[in-house]
């Protein structure tokens, strides 16, 4: 630390030649990230609360307020307004939280936890954070989970199915109706990872395009991931972790008795959250509406149609799988996959 201070002007410019080799959305060349420059009413509404910590609850009854209405905004969205859960730092603390709630539901009769093969690498941070076993099953030709081998893997010490609704890869949507066909033959916890897919699937239907069905309309559905710092696109971090039951939120709270307010109880991995963010996120949703989103959503599936078609004109161009969301994997038959993406960034794409 230095014993003089820099001036803000200062500061700022240097900041601003130390960043220059960070990858900007704003110059429109990254093709391979889920994130995107956040909505100016975001922004702006973030800068104005900085200060707020919903992780101290007694102070901020207006704020927790509105974390729940945002929460159960969401719920709607995904067929339950009664949902309950929180906004938090993005999905990889969501997956966590629906796992902590599943081993807990499971009250220590058994460890394993299935996933497909295409699962978020947050779930085998969660696994080892909760010792847990994961048991990862293959795809099917379409890059959704198998099933047939899922069921193959049942045992009396599973405790929870994963299903996904927007792989990283390539967007595709498992079929969690018959994951729940499972969950429900064996009493088993049923996660939905819809990260990505939570904001973009229930639009795309809207807009008449064939997507499987992935929320809470699925009776057995207990919890969904739903990042808004994603396809949101509201401010990062913020994700969500959405619980068909408040019990199930309940079984994972600890008790924090030196707060302001009295002694209060959190079920989140954060102690001190933004609630900047959730504010961002409640703002939002109120100034896009399901009209400004659905317009997003369709302006997105017809870029994705188009470089779907582009790259089928391209005989040495393959797509992994006909695009379900707005994610298109492609591979050539010239270059091995991690050849193109070098050629790509050097022509200044990041991918």
């Amino acid at each position: 630390m230095r014993e003089r201070g820099l001036k803000a002007g200062s500061l700022r410019r240097k900041l601003k030649k130390l960043l220059a080799a960070d990858r900007s959305f704003r110059r429109g060349r990254i093709i391979g990230s889920m994130c995107t420059t956040p909505h100016p009413v975001a922004q702006d509404v973030f800068s104005r609360y900085l200060e707020k910590n919903v992780g101290d609850p007694g102070l901020l009854p207006g704020t927790i307020a509105r974390e729940a209405e945002a929460i159960q905004e969401l719920g709607a969205l995904l067929s339950h307004p009664a949902a309950f859960g929180y906004i938090v730092s993005g999905g990889t603390e969501a997956n966590i939280l629906a796992l902590w709630a599943a081993k807990e539901r499971a009250k220590k009769n058994g460890r394993e936890v299935i996933v497909s093969e295409a699962a978020h690498f947050s779930f085998d941070k969660a696994a080892r954070l909760l010792d847990l076993e994961l048991i990862k099953v293959p795809l099917t030709g379409d890059y959704t989970i198998d099933t047939r081998a899922a069921r193959a893997r049942i045992t009396s010490r599973t405790i929870a199915l994963i299903g996904i609704a927007g792989s990283t890869p390539l967007g595709t949507v498992d079929p969690v109706t018959e994951l729940a066909a499972l969950a429900s033959e064996h009493d088993l916890y049923l996660h939905v990872d819809a990260a990505f897919g939570g904001f973009v699937i229930p639009f795309a239907r809207e807009l008449g395009r064939r997507v499987a069905a992935f929320d809470f309309s699925i009776p057995k559905v207990d919890s969904i991931t739903i990042d808004p710092h994603k396809m949101g696109m509201s401010v990062i971090p913020s994700g969500g972790i959405l619980f068909r039951d408040r019990k199930l939120a309940e079984s994972i709270k600890v008790p924090v008795p030196y707060l302001a307010g009295g002694e209060t109880a959190l079920a989140t991995i954060v102690g001190t959250r933004s609630g900047a963010s959730v504010l961002a996120v409640w703002a939002l949703i109120r100034h896009l509406g399901r009209e400004g989103y659905r317009a997003t959503v369709r302006q997105c599936l017809e870029l994705t149609d188009y470089l779907r078609d582009r790259i089928r004109a391209v005989p040495s161009l393959t797509l992994l799988t006909d695009p379900v969301l707005n994610i298109v994997g492609v591979a050539s038959t010239l270059v091995p996959p991690e050849e193109l993406a070098r050629r790509l960034r050097a022509y200044g794409w990041a991918v």
